[in-house]
């Protein structure tokens, strides 16, 4: 590993002990996910080749983290949304680390604030997975995708070829009559839902667009603990049955080289 991604695993972990104070002070709930639960169930620690690090909450734990991050001052970290970043196009929130710079491809000039950053992903909770549950996760896919397209032309454009683009552009048509500002009230109208987490039965994570983004709660809670970097951070309670679902049967395998994606920042200043 070099002394980059080291140092900027480093900075992942500082941003992510802020982010767990308050929530331990607060009494909100947190569990790494995706490749950070990956890293802490297989490596104790970061996937080597990973340079980001994501954790979710229950909903209401995570607007009430919002609520907290808005009213924090000169703590040298700021929350990212729709409500602060003009040109924001995620239905998830980041926590930046002040005075710091990470800007990817896919962000490059869309953002005010590009510092070194964690994703916090809200949990929503379902009653039932049916038919009309089904449909609404396939309508949310389609806005998410109309987001992206509408904020990274340019990258749709250069990975896609020109006639493809246009087709999809083509599909994504409300992308040139709504704005993402509206879009994304349209998109958390279709993901959060009435049921609390008491009564729920499934944990949807719509930001995952594949069948992993539903999952029964008795995945996720109660939450359990595991050594990340030498620390304890709490994860999905079925960690096993988690990455399986995310990743297949051979989680525990390491992929070949050519397939250890990361974000590749453009720009990085400590």
């Amino acid at each position: 590993m070099d002394d980059t991604l080291k140092k900027l695993h480093t900075t992942l972990i500082e941003i992510l002990d802020y982010v767990v104070s308050i929530c331990e002070k607060n009494d909100l709930q947190y569990c790494l996910v995706y490749g950070s639960a990956l890293g802490a169930y297989r490596h104790h620690g970061f996937i080597p080749w990973d340079d980001d690090m994501d954790i979710a909450m229950p909903r209401d734990d995570y607007e009430k983290f919002i609520d907290i991050m808005e009213k924090q001052k000169n703590t040298g970290y700021s929350i990212q949304n729709e409500k602060n970043e003009d040109n924001y196009f995620l239905s998830f929130a980041k926590v930046r680390k002040n005075g710091t710079i990470f800007v990817e491809s896919i962000a490059e000039e869309k953002y005010h604030n590009n510092g070194i950053y964690i994703d916090v992903f809200p949990l929503d909770f379902l009653d039932k997975y049916e038919k009309k549950e089904k449909w609404n996760r396939k309508k949310i896919n389609y806005i998410k995708h109309v987001l992206k397209i509408q904020a990274c032309p340019q990258l749709y454009r250069q990975k896609e070829g020109k006639v493809k683009f246009i087709i999809d552009c083509m599909f994504s048509f409300p992308a040139w009559f709504i704005s993402n500002k509206k879009l994304l009230c349209i998109l958390n109208k279709c993901m959060i839902t009435s049921t609390k987490l008491e009564q729920a039965r499934y944990i949807a994570q719509y930001d995952e667009s594949s069948e992993a983004s539903v999952m029964e709660k008795n995945i996720y809670f109660p939450l359990e603990e595991c050594e990340f970097n030498g620390k304890q951070y709490k994860i999905p309670g079925n960690i096993c049955e988690y990455l399986k679902r995310q990743y297949g049967d051979d989680y525990m395998k390491l992929p070949p080289v050519e397939k250890r994606a990361t974000h590749n920042p453009i720009k990085l200043k400590f």
